[in-house]
């Protein structure tokens, strides 16, 4: 399994994809900076529009706010002239949903590119259980989203620092790491479900599609359909589908998130984890490999 694990790291380390979506990741954490900056500058020219994106920040922050459908960030209109927290920043753009596109398709492209240069045919007769084919993918998946996510913190606090010099502050590390967690987590999530797309498919395309419609929000009338059916069997029920899966709950793991969601979402990523990692595990070992 170590073997194994080394090995997908050997390739991902390797691959010109992997390192083209970090290039990438870095450069939209640098485009998010500076849209926020344009939004602030209409806020500080427009008060009704800083004052309905304050609302807007307060509903978000309670936890109330519906689920809309395509990638948003909100500004504070606090940071117009206000310090602004590293922290808050990187958070509103993680709940966004932007470093998870970008997740779904490293995902979708590492999963399946062993299928199109024959590693699998030529191991996977090696092996007594090819289940840890799958599980050494996810490992390798694991360390990716890290970097990713670190290097979107990193990029983004540096350009911070550059624009807004003495107004950014960098904040408490120690607030940061409950949501910064979270987040992994339902990244990972979504990195394991993609990879149990690829290994059922064998469809990179399949996999990356249902990845970025999930991340856009296009399930939601989907989700609201569900959710009004349970309603019609228990009234009684408060059910909400979205918050037992991952693409749900990204938008709300935020710093200001109580502890009750930030477990939650924690909760939902890791489940997910093991749960897609054994069915594709199961999946490898069953199938006949061509």
């Amino acid at each position: 399994m170590l073997n194994l694990i080394k090995m997908d790291l050997y390739r991902m380390f390797h691959s010109l994809s992997t390192w083209i979506i970090i290039l990438f990741t870095a450069g939209m954490a640098l485009f998010c900076v500076v849209m926020v900056q344009g939004d602030l500058d209409a806020m500080a020219d427009d008060p009704a529009y800083a004052q309905e994106m304050e609302q807007e920040a307060a509903s978000a922050s309670d936890g109330n706010e519906d689920r809309q459908i395509g990638l948003y960030s909100e500004s504070d209109p606090e940071w117009i002239e206000g310090r602004i927290d590293a922290g808050e920043f990187i958070s509103s753009q993680l709940q966004s949903g932007l470093l998870t596109l970008f997740v779904v398709i490293f995902a979708a492209i590492f999963a399946n590119a062993e299928q199109k240069n024959g590693y699998v045919k030529n191991i996977a007769g090696q092996l007594t259980n090819r289940g840890t084919l799958a599980l050494s993918k996810l490992a390798a998946s694991a360390v990716q989203v890290f970097i990713m996510l670190l290097v979107f913190s990193l990029a983004a606090g540096v350009r911070e620092k550059i624009l807004w010099g003495g107004r950014f502050s960098l904040g408490s590390l120690t607030d940061m790491l409950p949501f910064l967690g979270a987040q992994y987590l339902l990244n990972l999530g979504i990195a394991a479900l993609i990879l149990f797309l690829c290994i059922l498919t064998k469809s990179s395309a399949f996999s990356m599609t249902a990845g970025i419609v999930m991340v856009m929000g296009l399930f939601v009338p989907l989700y609201s359909i569900i959710n009004r059916a349970v309603y019609e069997i228990r009234p009684s029920w408060d059910f909400d589908i979205s918050l037992y899966l991952p693409d749900g709950n990204i938008g709300l793991a935020g710093l200001h998130a109580s502890s009750e969601i930030l477990i939650r979402a924690a909760v939902v990523g890791g489940a997910f984890v093991v749960i897609c990692a054994a069915v594709a595990a199961l999946i490898m070992q069953k199938r006949d490999v061509r």
